[in-house]
């Protein structure tokens, strides 16, 4: 039994149930993005018409795809996405699709071809020219990302474009174009929240503090909930000297991010300016003690995204991920692991384990019984299955669980307690 099983000893306390976690990955286009509808007369290129063509077999095998990748099964995602490209080879939506699945794996050369491919079948479609520049853009090539960027916004203008191209011109150290395309992306949509922290981020680099500070507020305002542009807000107030907000603001984050180097540090700060001493070291004291685990994680995170076929490396990334609390990132860097070897039962129990961390006991549930449907003497898989059933108040099931794990390993304790408690 690995160590963070043992943590939901407390059975009697309801794990919250979500609903069905869906990964938001990208914001791009979905499946049959940019199709025509054909109304008013419009005539349909042929790649509409191919679409209109397709088998209901190969639609279904697409949406399949598309539910896969958004839950995170990317081996079974790509797999699907071979069996409609064998039925359908000349429809641009399926390397479309699997440019974003390999995009989310860090496989970004084999998302570039993807994306080519989808250029050769349908060189208008909508959102590729976009995928190619944020793929060249994480590879380290702004220039090329510019190149895609501006061809995207001439067919597709949109302010996403222009908020891409300000990062691609930040990267350049072409401050003026960076500051001029994040103005054009508020102009086309003031409400788009995320122009405004990176026009934030751009003034701070220049020192140019209060306009730092009036962007900071204008996007925390439009997403009072995002706690990157919260950070980011009482950062900069720290710096400007208002003390008071920026402990607020930075209260907010460390309360929600325990893992969170920065916050606890700029909080001690804050408080220790404030000549509130006994707090602010308290802080300090945090932030010293995160150092290791944020250096870590930062570790295993290059390593991986260097060698993303290296199934130990994203195991690695996500073990100290989940050991800071950071469960969200660990389950994604999990998933991708499982992409590279889908079939290894310890990894399928470890991503139930941090779905169940997480509270989303729909996914724990299927976890372990993807796990005990290929090998039922999983004693582990049984005794948390058993526990989630517990809190749900299906009792008979949890006894039968608990069972389960005595029938497989016959000195275990915990289950032992468990089954007491149901006897109470």
């Amino acid at each position: 039994m690995t160590p963070y099983h043992r943590k939901f000893i407390g059975m009697k306390k309801a794990i919250r149930h979500l609903a069905y976690l869906l990964l938001a990955l990208l914001s791009v286009v979905l499946i049959a993005a940019g199709c025509k509808s054909g109304s008013d007369g419009e005539k349909l290129s042929q790649a509409d018409l191919e679409r209109q063509a397709v088998d209901s077999k190969v639609n279904l095998m697409l949406v399949e795809a598309q539910d896969a990748f958004h839950q995170g099964a990317f081996g079974v995602a790509l797999a699907l996405t071979d069996s409609a490209e064998h039925y359908a080879p000349e429809l641009a939506d399926t390397p479309f699709l699997r440019g974003l699945i390999y995009t989310k794996m860090r496989l970004f050369d084999k998302a570039r071809f993807s994306y080519e491919k989808v250029l050769e079948l349908d060189p208008d479609y909508h959102g590729v020219k976009l995928n190619l520049g944020s793929t060249a853009l994480r590879q380290g090539r702004p220039r090329d990302a510019l190149k895609w960027y501006r061809k995207e916004q001439e067919a597709y203008s949109s302010p996403a474009i222009l908020l891409q191209m300000g990062r691609a011109y930040a990267e350049l150290g072409v401050v003026d174009s960076a500051k001029q395309a994040y103005l054009q992306a508020i102009a086309a949509d003031s409400s788009y929240a995320t122009a405004y922290f990176r026009l934030s981020e751009v003034y701070k680099d220049e020192g140019e503090l209060e306009l730092a500070l009036e962007y900071s507020r204008r996007g925390l305002g439009l997403d009072p909930d995002n706690l990157n542009y919260r950070y980011m807000l009482g950062s900069l107030l720290l710096l400007e000297g208002q003390l008071e907000e920026a402990e607020d603001h930075l209260q907010q984050v460390v309360r929600n991010r325990a893992w969170h180097y920065w916050a606890h540090y700029n909080l001690g700060q804050a408080l220790m300016r404030l000549d509130r001493r006994k707090e602010g070291q308290y802080f300090l004291d945090l932030a010293d003690s995160l150092k290791e685990s944020v250096q870590e994680i930062e570790n295993w995170r290059s390593l991986a995204e260097m060698n993303p076929d290296q199934l130990m490396l994203w195991v690695n990334y996500g073990d100290a991920l989940r050991r800071a609390g950071r469960i969200d990132e660990a389950i994604e860097a999990h998933h991708i692991a499982m992409s590279l070897a889908p079939r290894n039962i310890a990894l399928q129990n470890n991503l139930a384990n941090l779905y169940l961390m997480h509270g989303d006991t729909a996914w724990a549930i299927a976890g372990y019984r993807r796990v005990l449907h290929q090998d039922p003497t999983v004693a582990d898989a049984w005794l948390n299955l058993g526990m989630v059933y517990a809190s749900m108040g299906k009792t008979e099931a949890a006894e039968q669980s608990w069972e389960n794990v005595l029938k497989f390993n016959p000195g275990d304790s915990t289950a032992k307690a468990y089954l007491e408690t149901l006897s109470d």
